[in-house]
Formats: C-alpha cells, structure tokens, sequence
C-alpha cells in the first residue's frame, strides 16, 4: 500500500479547481518541500500528492506483489476521479465501503461539533444541505447512487466490489477474506484487528482545546512522539462523544437521501430497505 493512505491524486483536478483554496491545499500546490521530504524519508505525515510522478514514487519499493493500491477515501465524490483512475489505471480493482447515510453524516457532525457546539445536528444539516464548502460536501458524500454510477459507467462491474459498512461491522474477517479473494491475494492473510482505529472522539475539556486552537491552529497533536505515547497522549485529551442521532433527525435524513439510497441498492444489487427505516 502507498506509504501515504490518501494521496487523492486522482481527484486533483476537482482540488485543484475548488474555490475554497485551504490552507492545507495551498500549502500542497506551492510548497513541494513537505513531499520531498517525505518521499525521501524525512517527513513523517503524507501531504496530498498532485503530480504524477510523485504518485509513481510512492511505489517505487513495488517488486513482486500481487496487489499495490492506496486508500484515498475521497475518490467516491470527487467528480474527476472515476475518469482520471480509468486514464490512467483501466485495469484498476475498485473497492467501496457505504455506510448509513443518516449514521455517515452525523458521525461527521460529531467529529466537528467543538467547532460550534452551540449548533444542534438539525441546525447543522439545514444550513450544510445547501452550502458550499467542506460542509456541503459532506452532505453530497451521501449522494451514493449519484456517485456510483460514475464509477459503473466507466469500469466492468467485475472490477468493481461494494461493502456495506455493516458487513464489515459484523464480521470483519469474513468481509476481508472476500476482498483478498476479489484482488487475488491469499484469502486467508492474517490481519490484526485488535485495534479500533478512527473511532468519533471530541474534546475531554473544550476550553483548553479552543486555546491551543488558537495558539498553533489545527496541527496535529504531538505528532513528534512515539506512536504508543501518543495515543495515550490522545485518550487523556480526548473522549467518547455522548450525543445520539435522534429519530427525528434521521428520519429528516432518510427523506433526504431516499431517492438516492433506493437507486444505489439497485446499482449494487443490495437491500438498503434498513438505511430507510
């Protein structure tokens, strides 16, 4: 796998034309020292990787493998990607994950709640379904019939394999053997999944984490600590969220979303019926 998970190189023309230039993506664009560094060694955290040969050097260790590929999530929504991966990469297996449009976009909310936490899920979601924005992007992410039949129009459906985050969820071993099977690889490679990783969490003490906010910005918490120490690091600063989606909400969600989610279980052959309920 690419030493940096999401490259997102074959969604650059959408970033590169985004009228939103970040910080983050200005950075990428016209600062290349982060990446050299990085590709050389030097650098511990992957930036975004825009140039083709830079993305071909994130392989460059590749001798034999049955499988290489990269995890850039945002390939799903990004309206270029489909097109610039069939360019360059035709043969290319695609795997995707869906998960609970309602559960997806709430979780979101909860991963960036300390930013407004005055701002309930509904008020959130009025305002984001009609912004533009990281916001309005979350809530596009959704659109899962929209996005893949991009994806279904410009691949045979044999090179194309879709999850249900539930699958994962209820038997992760089951749902990995599968896709090693998919990609050629032995299906029975031993995997740890002892660890939970990505789980939501928010600020054990908001007023200290809206300091340091505003002291150094949004880098990363200790990022020059060993990996160990900085998790424990990360469970004293940090906790589980203890807000629930509310029913009412999700049925705002599900109506939302519904047409969408009955057009993609007919593209993947799938009961969504649950995502509606």
């Amino acid at each position: 796998m690419s030493p940096i998970k999401e490259p997102t190189f074959f969604g650059a023309a959408d970033i590169l034309s985004s009228p939103e230039r970040t910080l983050t993506l200005r950075h990428a664009v016209h600062n290349r020292g982060p990446l050299s560094r990085y590709l050389s060694g030097l650098h511990p955290r992957g930036p975004l990787v825009l140039e083709w040969d830079d993305y071909l050097k994130l392989f460059h260790n590749v001798r034999d493998e049955i499988a290489i590929g990269e995890a850039s999530v945002s390939y799903l929504w990004q309206p270029s990607a489909a097109e610039a991966i069939r360019a360059r990469v035709p043969g290319a297996r695609l795997i995707f994950i869906l998960r609970d449009p309602a559960e997806r976009l709430f979780s979101h909310y909860v991963g960036i709640s300390w930013l407004q936490p005055r701002e309930t899920f509904r008020e959130w979601f009025l305002t984001a379904r009609n912004a533009g924005g990281l916001s309005g992007r979350m809530v596009a992410v959704g659109r899962y019939a929209t996005h893949m039949q991009r994806f279904l129009e410009r691949f045979p459906r044999d090179q194309i394999c879709v999850y249900l985050y539930d699958d994962y969820r209820g038997d992760p071993r089951a749902a990995l053997r599968h896709l090693f099977a998919f990609l050629g690889v032995d299906p029975h490679s031993p995997v740890d999944l002892s660890r939970r990783e990505n789980e939501a969490a928010v600020p054990r003490f908001p007023a200290l984490h809206a300091l340091r906010t505003r002291l150094i910005g949004a880098r990363p918490l200790a990022p020059w600590l060993p990996e160990g120490l900085r998790r424990t690091l990360l469970k004293l600063y940090q906790r589980a969220p203890t807000v629930v989606l509310d029913p009412a909400d999700r049925a705002m969600i599900n109506a939302y979303y519904r047409d969408e989610i009955l057009r993609a279980a007919d593209l993947i052959g799938r009961d969504l019926s649950a995502w509606l309920s």
